[in-house]
C-alpha cells in the first residue's frame, strides 16, 4: 500500500459538495429599468436586422419582375410580415440559446436562467421567445415583488444581474 501524496490537490468527497437549489428570492432579478433598458435595445436591434431583411426581400422583389415594382404589394406584404416575426424569433431563441443573452442583456450585465439558476432548456426558450408575442404581453411586468411577465413565468426562467 502506498502513502498518499502530501502535496496532491485536496479532493473533496462526492458527498460533500451540497447540492443548491435556487428560487426567485435567491436570485439577484434585474430590476425593471433594467428589463426596460432591455427591451428597447432588442427592439432596436432587430428593427435594424428588420430592414436589412427587408431591403434584401426588395430588392428581390424588383429582381425578380425584372426591374419593376412588383403589382401585387399585398403578397409581399404579408411575407415582409411573417418574415419579421420569423427574425425576431430566431434572434432570441439563437441569442438567448447560445449565449443566455441578447445584445441587449450583454450591454446591462444580466443573463437568462432556469427558475432554479441553472441554464434553461431549448424548450424554455422557445416558450419564452414564443411568449413574447402574446398582445399586452410588456405590460405583464407592471406590479409584484419581482419584475417577472409572463414570457419568465411561462416558461419557468428568469432574468438576473450578473453585474
Amino acid at each position: 500500500m502506498s502513502e498518499p501524496n502530501p502535496f496532491a490537490s485536496p479532493v473533496a468527497a462526492p458527498d460533500a459538495i451540497p447540492s443548491i437549489e435556487l428560487e426567485a428570492d435567491d436570485l439577484l432579478i434585474a430590476t425593471q429599468g433594467k428589463r426596460l433598458l432591455n427591451m428597447i435595445i432588442d427592439g432596436l436591434v432587430i428593427q435594424v436586422l428588420s430592414f436589412g431583411m427587408g431591403m434584401v426581400i426588395g430588392i428581390g422583389a424588383v429582381a425578380a419582375n425584372g426591374g419593376a415594382a412588383p403589382q401585387d404589394s399585398t403578397g409581399l406584404q404579408v411575407f415582409s410580415f411573417v418574415s419579421g416575426i420569423l427574425l425576431s424569433l430566431a434572434y432570441y431563441v439563437f441569442t438567448e440559446g447560445m449565449f443566455q443573452r441578447t445584445v441587449a442583456k450583454l450591454v446591462t450585465g444580466t443573463i437568462v436562467v432556469a427558475k432554479d439558476g441553472t441554464r434553461p432548456s431549448f424548450g424554455q426558450i422557445l416558450g419564452r421567445s414564443l411568449a413574447r408575442f402574446v398582445p399586452f404581453e410588456a405590460f405583464s411586468f407592471l406590479g409584484g415583488k419581482h419584475p417577472v411577465g409572463w414570457h419568465d413565468s411561462w416558461s419557468g426562467t428568469r432574468v438576473i444581474a450578473v453585474r
